[in-house]
């Protein structure tokens, strides 16, 4: 069965996300209170609906009691956003994701009930910054503080050694989750493959360790 999930507010944020959650085979429903802007959706994902956000009797007949995950990123509006993450929980909602930009804002959220919130400008500015400094990262995702999980550009003196016999985990500080090829999917490591030219590791590593990638 695929997994459902409602975007509040269709600013870039919302309107990426669910984009990006159509790509990948789950039912969006798509809110905002703005009716071109649901207009213009509308064909991108499974059902798109216009009420006032900010009407807590218009979100709980949205369905939203047969939602598995909610994402409110209705930036520009606090009381809306409080009410919205509120609802969601009133309504059984397991699992309630918040866009904020602040961290006031953002313990506000966890106070009323939100489970995860996310800072989509600071987390690209971050994901920026540590490619320009560290220019091997492809991507990076952020677990928790001080630990995240990468994509990243084997170094050319690795090319033809193991993973074993580089022994990344006592020279870097880094676990290695899995291997990419070249127009190949990821698959398990296995310490005795031979890393070649345009091979990419997922690794995890934290914070403290990322220099020693340099």
């Amino acid at each position: 069965m695929k997994k459902s999930f409602a975007v509040f507010g269709l600013g870039r944020f919302g309107t990426s996300i669910a984009n990006a959650l159509m790509a990948q085979g789950a039912q969006v429903l798509a809110i905002d209170s703005d009716p071109d802007v649901i207009k213009r959706i509308s064909p991108q994902v499974t059902c798109a609906v216009s009420i006032d956000v900010s009407d807590s009797e218009a979100v709980k007949e949205v369905g939203l009691d047969n939602i598995d995950v909610v994402i409110v990123a209705m930036g520009q509006s606090l009381a809306a956003s409080v009410m919205t993450i509120m609802t969601a929980k009133e309504l059984g909602v397991s699992y309630v994701i918040a866009k904020a930009d602040s961290d006031e804002t953002a313990k506000i959220f966890l106070k009323v009930g939100a489970d995860k919130v996310v800072f989509p400008e600071k987390d690209a500015g971050v994901l920026t910054a540590r490619k320009l400094m560290y220019d091997s990262f492809i991507e990076y995702f952020e677990i928790e503080d001080n630990l995240g999980v990468a994509e990243i550009m084997i170094k050319p003196e690795w090319v033809g050694k193991s993973i074993k016999d580089l022994d990344l985990r006592k020279h870097y500080k880094i676990n290695v989750i899995a291997v990419k090829n070249a127009n190949q999917p990821a698959h398990e490591v296995n310490p005795e493959e031979i890393l070649q030219v345009n091979s990419t590791l997922i690794i995890m590593v934290s914070d403290s360790s990322l220099k020693k990638l340099r």
